[in-house]
């Protein structure tokens, strides 16, 4: 398979100028938390997005998606969003940001290349927009700091109607540490760093599974329990008392409203109860209790299931045969920006008994899963011309 420099140079008939890397963020626990002004535990992983980009001599800008061999072109003088841009809309808003700004942009090649490039909207927002901006900033030195790129990044959200980041997506790609992860309290939007247990010295490791699924596989169901939660939230203030933090309302209190239909309790339950996880995740990884941290991430799981609907066979049955494992201490699925990536924690040397299981996933199902340790990445990062023989 190509790198990106080699996909640029045949799309473009040449290296290109800047290369940027963007980890892929990684929400363990609290992905849908933020509609309760809840709790969240993130980082990234060295999965995501690569970014290349060359100078044009005229004011048009050309990108080529090489992961779903798709491409887009639009003139940099009156730039206008339409419905058929699709993944190509973050672009368009970077643009159109950086003129409301004043900064010249002249014209340019994009290439992007990665797992987040078929991520869904949000994921692949963030991701786009952080690339493109530190890759202009290095092309065109404009010099920008590091807020400076976050809130750009953040306000191009007003050029799109769908295609929007999250504030807690951008701080986690510009900010992240290698080995550790960041808590987040998406109330005052506070956060904090510290160092992830389970690495290759401990006893239990963290694994990824990739399910394989098609890219777009539960993507619609996400994007549809995200707009019930955020109306379910709206009515529930409209019905509980100022001031009330919603992330701390009992669950019996919800279950006894009767101003809140049946489909929106079992929505705003589970929202709030991915919150509290969060938190219990939080003390568990403290004291490295891998254990406890396993039953929260089966908890998770069966909310997901259960409450949620966010699932499919296919992760069924990887979670069953993980259930099933004295190896495993637990698992569940979590937000990469891709449907279908599991977490597992499992007893160090004994991960081969699981992954053996793999294969009969293979032959049920007919997608090749991938296995591959976790352990918290970086941050964002410009690729050294020194590197580029390797990408």
């Amino acid at each position: 398979m190509k790198g990106i420099i080699d996909v640029h140079k045949a799309e473009y008939g040449v290296e290109p100028a800047v290369v940027v890397e963007v980890p892929q963020v990684t929400t363990l626990l609290g992905a849908f938390s933020e509609f309760c002004s809840g709790h969240a535990l993130m980082s990234t992983n060295t999965q995501g997005l690569r970014v290349a980009v060359s100078r044009r001599s005229d004011s048009q800008v050309h990108v080529f998606n090489s992961t779903k061999k798709e491409r887009r072109k639009f003139q940099l003088i009156g730039i206008k969003g339409r419905k058929e841009d699709k993944w190509c809309t973050p672009v368009k808003s970077i643009c159109q940001m950086l003129q409301a700004t004043e900064l010249d942009v002249p014209g340019f090649d994009l290439t992007i290349k990665g797992q987040s490039a078929v991520a869904d909207s949000p994921a692949i927002t963030a991701a786009i927009t952080s690339g493109l901006l530190v890759a202009l900033d290095n092309l065109f030195d404009y010099k920008l700091e590091i807020n400076s790129l976050m809130r750009l990044a953040y306000n191009s959200n007003r050029f799109s109607d769908v295609y929007k980041s999250r504030l807690r997506d951008l701080i986690t790609i510009f900010s992240s540490e290698p080995g550790k992860m960041i808590r987040f309290d998406l109330e005052t939007y506070d956060y904090s760093f510290f160092p992830y247990p389970f690495t290759k010295e401990s006893g239990v490791g963290s694994w990824f599974i990739d399910c394989a699924l098609p890219a777009d596989e539960l993507s619609e169901e996400v994007a549809i329990f995200r707009t019930e939660a955020r109306a379910a939230f709206a009515c529930l203030k409209e019905v509980m008392p100022r001031g009330i933090r919603l992330r701390s309302i009992p669950r019996k209190e919800i279950i006894q409203n009767r101003n809140i239909s049946e489909d929106w309790k079992r929505i705003i339950s589970f929202v709030i109860n991915d919150s509290a996880a969060a938190e219990k995740g939080y003390e568990c990884l403290l004291s490295g209790d891998a254990k406890q941290l396993g039953k929260v991430l089966t908890d998770e799981q069966r909310d997901l299931s259960h409450s949620a609907g966010l699932t499919s066979p296919e992760v069924d049955w990887l979670v069953k045969r993980g259930a099933e494992s004295d190896s495993v201490c637990g698992m569940t699925e979590i937000s990469v920006g891709i449907t279908g990536t599991l977490v597992a924690l499992i007893e160090r040397g004994k991960e081969g008994l699981f992954s053996s299981k793999l294969e009969e996933y293979e032959r049920i199902f007919g997608f090749k899963p991938v296995m591959r340790e976790y352990t918290p990445s970086g941050s964002i990062r410009i690729i050294p011309k020194d590197e580029y023989p390797l990408i």
